[in-house]
């Protein structure tokens, strides 16, 4: 099996729940979630997912990493203090409080 380093970058361009991990078909690990708010004068604020479906067509479960967590004016935040693996058909979602503050980094080990 292949390890392969990858990062995936979204801008929240809107309020709505975007997936910024869409998974793969096979395992992985998501090392670090890194959030900025790139506005110069409002503070926003982010709630990140993690979805767990196991099969097609069944419900899926969603289980919160942060929930409305402030990120300040021009900062960061480090949402994971350790790593969490996905298995296939693991999501990871985001919805920001306001549109094109937020801009998020995910840095992951896919084993393929």
């Amino acid at each position: 099996m292949p390890d392969t380093y990858k990062n995936y970058c979204t801008k929240l361009t809107s309020t709505n729940q975007i997936v910024i991990y869409p998974g793969i078909s096979g395992t992985a690990i998501i090392n670090s979630i890194h959030v900025s708010n790139v506005d110069a004068s409002n503070n926003a604020s982010i709630t990140l997912l993690l979805s767990k479906g196991d099969a097609p067509n069944t419900d899926i479960d969603e289980f919160h990493i942060c929930r409305t967590t402030l990120v300040p004016i021009q900062s960061s935040y480090q949402a994971l203090d350790a790593p969490i693996p996905l298995e296939p058909g693991d999501l990871l979602l985001a919805v920001a409080s306001d549109a094109n503050r937020l801009d998020v980094i995910v840095s992951v080990l896919e084993i393929t």
